[in-house]
């Protein structure tokens, strides 16, 4: 298993009417953070696509448990627990450091497919890809 902390403090265009974080928003912390922890391992999603694939989103899901606000300082936790083979999952829990101790404010995840841009059927996962995941999972 491997796990990588993203920091997001939620700008204002992020919330509603209500000034709570709008329920999309946590699809987009998702996504920079899956980026950073791509890039952390040494998989960037350049080189990807010059290796002549893409990796779509096939699956996604979020649970809201407590709000998150303007100027919020937020830990979006990424998990790899699984090593790929045609679909890569992500785990992740978007929390908040309240009382010295870190609170639960959405948990979710997203699977991705390796894929040729002109198929829609699933590839493989890239060699070098699985080399260095092998070296953190």
């Amino acid at each position: 298993m491997y796990s990588f902390d993203t920091y997001v403090r939620v700008e204002y265009v992020d919330t509603d009417k209500m000034g709570v974080v709008h329920n999309s928003n946590y699809f987009r912390y998702f996504e920079r953070a899956r980026c950073e922890t791509m890039r952390n391992i040494g998989v960037n999603y350049k080189d990807i696509e010059t290796a002549g694939l893409i990796m779509p989103v096939i699956e996604q899901y979020a649970k809201y448990i407590s709000p998150a606000y303007y100027d919020d300082l937020l830990i979006v936790r990424t998990t790899i627990s699984e090593f790929p083979n045609v679909r890569m999952r992500f785990d992740y829990q978007v929390l908040k450091q309240q009382n010295g101790a870190e609170k639960l404010l959405c948990q979710g995840f997203n699977v991705l497919a390796f894929m040729k841009p002109d198929s829609t059927r699933p590839q493989p996962c890239p060699e070098w890809v699985r080399e260095k995941l092998h070296k953190v999972l």
